[in-house]
């Protein structure tokens, strides 16, 4: 018999003992039928949870270690508890106040223990194996994210490499904005994979810090304005306003500044602001470029994409999963002329939180 089929019978013999504890109660005591049928209840209570346990590890088909585990725990607190209650008994006739019914007491000490330590050791078992999973889960993903990665880079590479090669040399016109457009769309796949990377670094970092908020959008500002000068760009930031939030928050501003010149032209206006009402800090960013697909906004807001409703992108992903392991909000609008707005809203600390 091996130790998964062992630790079964073990839990299975355990509840079926107790419902044989209340029918010998029944035959040998002479109490009332009120009184009986009172304690032999609790008796039954005691066999439905073992019972359960029994049933649940059968049928869940747990390893051996497990199942032995959850039977060792049952056995043991019924051991405990049961020790304790001849104690309790003991300590009664030491003191000359024994008790008329001592088995019963100790028949409801012992399957008191081996009913509660069976469904604590089989709820501990199952978080175990749920962790467990997840762990490994996790682990096939970050292999798999980072070959993928790895390979999408190096025929990335290789792709524009010989494309552009191709634009360089071909004297048709045709060929040569055909080709560009190749170069367009591997760009898109690289970043794409590079945004899939940023997502995977964010959900592996867990917590939050108080983070100067001001500083942060002032240096993404800064960034931004030097990588894209032709845009008209408008900054109202304070000197100070501390919040918290996930560690990588310049990664939603970078995504909110790069993605309103990423679907547009550089001849657009984009305003920023940082406001402090207070309990909540704002990050505003406004432009006056092309609206956002209302299908990739309920996607966001439904945490669900279909084949009717997605993001065409990563970069509002990013911008979600930041604000939401910051344990703020994040708003996209559309406005009623033209261009977007983006709130993100950081729970604010300090003085200012204080005040509110």
């Amino acid at each position: 018999m091996d130790k998964n089929r062992g630790a079964r019978s073990v839990l299975a013999a355990l509840a079926a003992a107790i419902p044989g504890l209340a029918i010998l109660h029944l035959v040998v005591d002479n109490d009332s039928l009120l009184v009986e049928a009172a304690e032999v209840s609790i008796l039954l209570v005691f066999a439905g949870v073992s019972t359960f346990v029994s049933y649940r590890v059968s049928g869940e088909r747990l390893d051996a270690a497990r199942a032995s585990r959850i039977a060792g725990v049952s056995l043991g607190s019924g051991l405990v508890v049961g020790v304790l209650s001849a104690v309790y008994v003991l300590a009664r006739f030491a003191a000359n106040e024994p008790i008329t019914e001592a088995w019963f007491v100790l028949s409801i000490g012992w399957s008191l223990g081996s009913s509660a330590g069976g469904v604590v050791g089989y709820y501990v078992e199952r978080v175990r194996a749920e962790r467990a999973e997840q762990a490994q889960l996790s682990g096939r993903l970050t292999v798999l994210q980072r070959v993928l990665r790895h390979n999408i880079r190096n025929e990335v590479s290789v792709i524009r490499g010989i494309t552009s090669s191709g634009v360089e040399s071909t004297d048709d016109p045709a060929l040569a904005s055909d080709l560009r457009t190749v170069i367009d769309h591997v760009n898109r796949v690289h970043r794409l994979s590079e945004k899939a990377q940023t997502l995977t670094d964010l959900w592996n970092v867990d917590g939050t810090v108080e983070t100067d908020l001001a500083a942060v959008v002032r240096e993404e500002v800064g960034r931004f304005g030097d990588t894209h000068p032709e845009v008209d760009l408008e900054a109202t930031i304070p000197d100070r306003a501390v919040v918290v939030a996930h560690p990588a928050v310049s990664v939603a501003v970078r995504e909110a500044l790069d993605n309103a010149v990423t679907h547009n032209d550089d001849d657009i206006s984009i305003s920023v602001s940082v406001v402090n009402d207070g309990a909540q800090t704002t990050v505003e960013l406004v432009d006056d470029g092309t609206s956002v697909p209302r299908e990739e906004i309920e996607a966001i807001e439904a945490l669900h994409e279909s084949p009717l409703r997605h993001v065409t992108g990563l970069g509002l992903w990013v911008m979600y999963w930041v604000m939401d392991l910051s344990g703020g909000s994040l708003d996209i609008e559309n406005r009623d002329a033209c261009g977007v707005r983006v709130r993100m809203r950081f729970r604010s600390v300090g003085r200012d939180a204080e005040t509110a």
